[in-house]
């Protein structure tokens, strides 16, 4: 898991000759000629600002058929603005820089050209053999022309085999290349797959209920339909929707939305371009809620509160709909690049609101083992929704009956400072409402702990709490609550350290990533009285041990399709994770860099002159984040044959 922060130039409804107007100079994709920047393909994997773990796409993924090793070109005249390698994100990548002062960038390289790839190389021997690089070169004036190779494709950093092709202006921020000369065959209209209904208020409904709505839409050759659908209260739309172009099967992102309530238009969104500082705003033009839970991204149809993106054009209400009682008729309009459109159609049926405040009598119980815990709540930014068999088992520091509403099985609470709980199997909680604009600071109920917030981190107003459970002194479970809400900064949970613990050499915080069941390293230090947690995430934090060395394993030699020669060595650890900045790699004694590639869980040894010999003794020291140490040797013979 992740991501996974000046608002965006564009005003997409502007013409392209003013769209770049705030860059340093004046701006016009459309000046210049772009040449298609790879040989592999004239077909896309992904599109311009699709949904990523923690931010929107930035580029155009260009597909090269799950292969490396195909050539990759300047897309126009310019200088080497800068090279990077990483075992993540853009892993090996080159930056240009053109003469109207954009960029192109090429990410996931398999290798450089010849000329960078000797420079890269010379860089990272003269500093210990290190792995990681990130240079400027821009003052070494080294000249590329359109067309000339400078890289092969590859799969480095993250994600299959494929070419990440981004276009920057001169002030850095990306757009879409298919704003250029750029273009792919797309005859294919967008598909609308389902619509999200979300309250946005507690004393809205859909379907008889304070939470989320989902319906799948059905195709009747003509559009899409939905039915009809009865809500109460302000409501916003979402829609989960796809696009595809010519002879592949890839999914990609829509390029425009509309939303059209009894034929007046109510809100539009095109993403262009936008600012790398609000890429993290991802997470409020999607619904949330259901990225979290369930990976799906519904793009909500209306503004958000916090949402400072410009991709949008609205009526006065920012696309919320608060209707007036009665049947209403929606259209929303997917269209694609190229013009290619679809739309889905349905009802509205708008009744009066009609909620009760319940009475609070007998509103208690014990513990069971089947209480959801505060992560799996329904948060809102101004209330709660919970259901009446949890609300039973809590202790709720509230007695105005106001702050409750009632619908069937379920209450909404409404949000203010000072909310108190005491939660079974947490105990007492104190929820303080965090505002954008200033620090925050929330502390657990025992005064054991408290969380220190920047400004802006989080997008807009919302109530959170913390508990902190010691169980030994070097054995803490802390919980910020709640995990629904995406933050766009890191924060500090500051816990008072036990003088009891004295031992802290393998020790850290932990958080547990439940889509893959695996504890992801959070960093730690430890002060005379406190221990210090910093994170960019809400959720439960524990401290483990880690004194388990990394595991090595199956040393195999491989060639490169661009001929290089490498030996490949799996490698594993049990908890912290590998610090590949400090392993070594030797093939017969001769140094090489250790290349980490995470995704592979494998080290490589490379060596710009290593060619196999028959018979080869390869050692290596690894290490975990905890500075745990592995040394291992295996003997190779290149009789035994090689992988590609």
């Amino acid at each position: 898991m992740r991501k996974f922060v000046l608002p965006v130039f564009l005003l997409f409804l502007i013409l392209p000759t003013t769209l770049f107007s705030q860059a340093r100079q004046s701006f016009n994709p459309k000046d210049a000629h772009y040449l298609w920047p790879n040989e592999a393909s004239h077909y896309l994997t992904s599109t311009f600002a699709e949904t990523r773990s923690d931010h929107f796409h930035a580029a155009l993924d260009l597909k090269t058929w799950g292969q490396r090793g195909y050539e990759v070109y300047a897309t126009r005249d310019g200088i080497v603005h800068r090279i990077a390698i990483g075992p993540t994100g853009y892993g090996k990548v080159v930056y240009l820089k053109h003469p109207d002062g954009s960029y192109s960038v090429y990410a996931h390289l398999m290798a450089f050209s010849n000329e960078l790839q000797q420079l890269a190389d010379s860089i990272r021997f003269a500093d210990d053999y290190k792995f990681g690089l990130d240079r400027l070169l821009g003052n070494r004036n080294i000249k590329v022309e359109q067309g000339e190779v400078i890289g092969i494709s590859g799969a480095s950093g993250i994600g299959p085999p494929h070419l990440h092709f981004e276009l920057r202006t001169p002030n850095h921020r990306p757009f879409n290349p298919l704003l250029t000369n750029l273009d792919v065959k797309d005859t294919i209209a967008p598909t609308i797959q389902a619509i999200s209904v979300e309250p946005l208020a507690a004393r809205s409904t859909i379907e008889g209920k304070n939470a989320i709505f989902m319906r799948s839409a059905w195709d009747n050759g003509e559009y899409f339909e939905l039915g009809n659908i009865e809500v109460s209260g302000p409501v916003g739309l979402g829609v989960k929707v796809f696009d595809q172009s010519n002879n592949v099967h890839n999914v990609y992102a829509v390029y425009e939305l509309s939303l059209s309530v009894d034929g007046q238009k109510f809100f539009t969104s095109r993403a262009d371009s936008f600012s790398y500082q609000n890429t993290s705003q991802l997470f409020i033009d999607r619904v949330y809620p259901l990225l979290k839970k369930y990976g799906s991204a519904y793009q909500r149809l209306f503004v958000a509160d916090g949402n400072t993106l410009s991709f949008y054009e609205t009526a006065a209400n920012k696309g919320i709909l608060n209707l007036e009682p009665g049947t209403h008729k929606v259209v929303i309009r997917a269209t694609d690049y190229y013009g290619n459109s679809s739309k889905a159609v349905f009802r509205l049926t708008v009744e009066e609101n009609e909620v009760n405040h319940p009475s609070l009598a007998g509103f208690s119980g014990e513990a069971t083992d089947d209480f959801a815990p505060p992560f799996e709540w329904n948060w809102y930014n101004n209330w709660l929704n919970i259901s009446k068999d949890n609300f039973r088992q809590l202790t709720v520091g509230l007695s105005d009956k106001r702050r409750f509403l009632n619908y069937d099985n379920r209450l909404a609470i409404k949000l203010k400072d000072n909310l108190f709980m005491n939660i079974p199997k947490i105990g007492p909680v104190k929820f303080r409402r965090m505002a954008p604009g200033s620090v925050g600071i929330v502390a657990s109920a025992d005064q054991q702990a408290f969380a220190v917030f920047p400004k802006h981190t989080f997008h807009d107003t919302v109530s959170v709490g913390m508990s902190v459970q010691k169980f030994k002194a070097d054995s803490i479970r802390v919980r910020v609550i709640s995990g629904i809400f995406p933050i766009q900064k890191f924060y500090k949970i500051y816990v008072k350290r036990d003088a009891k613990l004295t031992k802290t050499d393998n020790l850290s915080f932990y958080q547990l990533d439940r889509e893959d069941s695996e504890w992801e390293l959070v960093p730690t230090h430890f002060e005379a009285d406190y221990i210090v947690i910093e994170t960019a995430s809400l959720g439960s934090f524990t401290t483990l041990r880690d004194s388990t060395a990394p595991r090595l394993s199956y040393a195999r030699l491989s060639h490169r399709p661009d001929g290089q020669w490498l030996v490949r060595v799996n490698v594993t650890d049990n908890l912290s994770g590998i610090d590949y900045t400090r392993t070594k790699m030797w093939v017969n004694g001769v140094r090489g860099i250790a290349e980490y590639q995470p995704e592979d869980n494998r080290f490589v040894y490379y060596h710009p002159e290593f060619s196999p010999s028959p018979e080869m003794k390869v050692k290596v020291v690894a290490f975990d984040m905890m500075g745990n140490r592995k040394e291992k040797v295996f003997y190779l013979n290149h009789q035994q044959g090689y992988t590609n």
